[in-house]
């Protein structure tokens, strides 16, 4: 084959087929059979699409489609194909953080307000140390004994020492067993009130 477009033009003309009738049956337009018949196919688009309008229209006029694809891969080589190359989607870098870097950080920044607050606390003196940290000095006995001085008595024991001092010496009995005195019972203040009775016997 000397010339795949007119080869295809002879073709296409001996079965008296018109491009609408083309169009209607495989959706190739006049203007593309135009440019497959006078050999344009560089002008048509990329390698795959004008491989694929030839092949169905080769396929569509009953031609030989070997024949018709050998004289393709001569006047359109396979070398002369552009490669595929994707458009690169550029998407804009966002800085992304850990949420445990963003913890981290703000558990440093919290430790260091409260470092510098208690720092200022200290510096100003409002610190103090627990009592229960504190250990008492012993104390001396000079200081021991002004202590002592100047603690109020107990007005409980003054009371009982008071009342032991009022007790006559009348009622304090001799234990000759003992050979020590002790005081008489004098609790007996019904017997004080009424007086000598018979029921009250003495206990010796």
């Amino acid at each position: 084959m000397e010339d795949l477009g007119k080869y295809l033009l002879e073709l296409r003309k001996e079965r008296g087929i018109s491009y609408s009738e083309i169009w209607g049956d495989i959706r190739i337009s006049e203007a593309q059979i135009k440019a497959i018949e006078e050999n344009r196919l560089r002008q048509m688009g990329n390698y795959g699409h004008v491989k694929a309008l030839v092949y169905n229209y080769a396929r569509y006029l009953e031609a030989d489609l070997v024949l018709v694809m050998n004289e393709f891969k001569i006047m359109l080589p396979e070398n002369t194909k552009k490669e595929f190359t994707p458009r690169r989607i550029i998407k804009e870098k966002k800085i992304m953080l850990s949420t445990n870097f963003l913890w981290t950080m703000g558990i440093i920044i919290f430790v260091m307000i409260l470092g510098s607050i208690l720092l200022h606390a200290y510096n100003q003196g409002w610190l103090h140390a627990p009592e229960f940290f504190k250990k008492d000095k012993p104390l001396l006995t000079e200081e021991l004994q002004e202590k002592q001085r100047d603690e109020k008595p107990d007005s409980l024991r003054l009371r009982m020492r008071a009342l032991s001092e009022s007790i006559p010496q009348s009622n304090v009995l001799e234990d000759k067993s003992l050979g020590r005195s002790s005081p008489a019972d004098t609790t007996d203040y019904i017997g004080q009130i009424l007086g000598d009775s018979p029921v009250n016997v003495q206990i010796n």
